[in-house]
């Protein structure tokens, strides 16, 4: 393993699992959040702390990101004391957040200015396979700056996609979630749909997962049915993602009709204050509608 500085930028549910896995799998390990709790987190796990994206930057070899959304992965990228006023030629920048893809570009200029490389690499599925390395990896980027990654890479997922140039693994993902998103919400208005009719939503479940209206998202159904919306994938996010996928759609002129139908219905469940409540939780916008309540039937 390279003698290198990892630095971690972002230690929430996925970045924080994905900082720790990283230490536990040996790599040395330097954090930066602005969330105190979460750094001592990880500094009692072993890591150190930096000061600011750019003491972190200019402290580490690779330095990697997994922050909420487009504006705030440009401030730390590019602001001030931000990762560019911090990195020097032959260091890497790996951010895994999911953004839009004009915004990866344009931050993989800026560390180009500075002599440094970059590669965006989403992630997909949650927050147990973060902290155990069995993550999804969509990887955009030069390909040999990928293989010089590729202990971290690996260390982080175990399923790896190489998706091209710079750009092309976020948006990977972008259409990506735009399934998956999409599939969350059709589910909602399915169950409430279902229990509307008077069917047991237990038994209803049982036929769709043994047939190809079958999903993951249905294995994970039984937490809706016992009101479960504990967090791993929020509905903030859902609903941002599901806002990239219709911003990438405009700009290529592309149709978006069902993606945009799901968007709308998660601004409703943003509109209700469910925004920190798991995905799941859009069900609660057809339950509103029809007065009727998803759960297990006694």
């Amino acid at each position: 393993m390279p003698d290198r500085t990892i630095g971690y930028i972002g230690l929430g549910h996925m970045g924080g699992g994905m900082a720790a896995n990283l230490l536990a799998k040996g790599h040395s390990v330097m954090v930066y959040d602005l969330d105190g709790a979460a750094v001592q987190r990880l500094v009692d796990q072993g890591a150190s702390s930096a000061k600011s994206p750019k003491d972190l930057a200019a402290a580490c070899d690779i330095i990697i990101t997994s922050l909420p959304n487009s504006k705030i992965v440009e401030q730390v990228a590019t602001g001030p004391n931000g990762i560019t006023e911090g990195i020097t030629s032959g260091k890497t920048y790996i951010d895994m957040s999911t953004i839009d893809p004009d915004t990866t570009r344009r931050v993989g200029e800026a560390m180009k200015s500075k002599g440094a490389e970059m590669l965006d690499v989403p992630v997909g599925k949650g927050p147990p396979q973060a902290a155990d390395g069995t993550l999804t990896l969509m990887i955009g980027g030069d390909a040999a700056v990928v293989e010089s990654c590729k202990d971290v890479l690996d260390t982080l997922g175990n399923e790896q996609f190489y998706c091209g140039t710079l750009g092309t693994g976020i948006t990977t993902k972008i259409v990506n979630n735009l399934v998956s998103c999409t599939v969350a919400t059709l589910l909602g208005e399915a169950f409430t749909m279902g229990s509307a009719a008077g069917l047991n939503p237990s038994n209803l479940l049982e036929v769709m997962q043994s047939t190809a209206a079958g999903t993951a998202h249905g294995k994970m159904y039984d937490k809706v049915l016992d009101r479960d919306f504990e967090p791993g994938f929020k509905v903030a996010l859902s609903h941002k993602d599901l806002g990239l996928a219709s911003q990438l759609a405009a700009s290529l002129g592309a149709t978006n009709l069902i993606g945009s139908a799901a968007y709308q219905i998660q601004t409703m469940a943003m509109g209700m204050g469910l925004g920190n409540e798991n995905q799941t939780a859009v069900v609660k916008v057809p339950e509103e509608v029809t007065g009727i309540e998803v759960r297990k039937v006694d």
